[in-house]
């Protein structure tokens, strides 16, 4: 059985960065101002920007009081797909089922493969959660801040997206993962029938 996601986050573009924090430490984000030189960029998507150009696969950034996490999964379709795994974990992946083509059973595989073992994953480093709320937003997202406020309306083990108004889809997702101190891993799963092509998850386990 084909295994649904929770959420989808969408951006403007083919390329989506995502911050992952404590939904209850939202705040607005202060942003990018133009700037003589570069060092001179000020904000949250500069802080971003500056830490994934340094050629790391993520970033910490600050989020209110408490921090983060920024990464760019695989920059082609715009979009993540949002599961919760059988042990509560939950996977972030891109490119979504959507955008595959090819053999059904094939691609299905890969999803199977990607959704049911982290084994080989990569670990990045913990994520505290203290009030088990997990947001997860698209670096351009202009009311970040909502986060904050849906987080308190999120019932156990359930998930709420939301957006700014601009564009189609969502652009962020608040999900309940339980109070806590949380793992995040990165895997990338090359399709067995074109080395060029892979899925990208990364996971957040308890």
């Amino acid at each position: 059985m084909t295994r649904e996601p929770i959420g989808t986050i969408a951006s403007l573009n083919a390329s989506l960065t995502l911050v992952v924090f404590d939904a209850r430490a939202a705040t607005e984000w202060i942003p990018t101002k133009p700037a003589a030189t570069k060092a001179q960029f000020t904000g949250h998507p500069a802080e971003v920007m500056r830490g994934l150009g340094k050629g790391e696969e993520t970033t910490t950034v600050d989020v209110g009081a408490d921090s983060g996490y920024a990464f760019e999964l695989e920059g082609k379709s715009g979009q993540i797909e949002v599961y919760r795994l059988d042990d509560d974990s939950v996977a972030l992946v891109a490119p979504p089922r959507a955008w595959w083509q090819g053999d059904v059973a094939a691609i299905e595989s890969l999803f199977a493969d990607a959704l049911e073992t982290m084994d080989d994953a990569t670990e990045v480093g913990p994520l505290e959660l203290p009030s088990g709320k997990l947001a997860a937003v698209y670096l351009w997202l202009k009311k970040v801040g909502a986060a904050r406020d849906l987080a308190a309306t999120v019932s156990a083990g359930a998930s709420l997206a939301f957006g700014d108004g601009y564009g189609e889809g969502n652009g962020g997702l608040v999900v309940d993962v339980g109070t806590g101190t949380h793992t995040l891993l990165r895997r990338e799963i090359e399709a067995p029938w074109d080395r060029s092509l892979s899925l990208v998850v990364m996971y957040l386990r308890r």
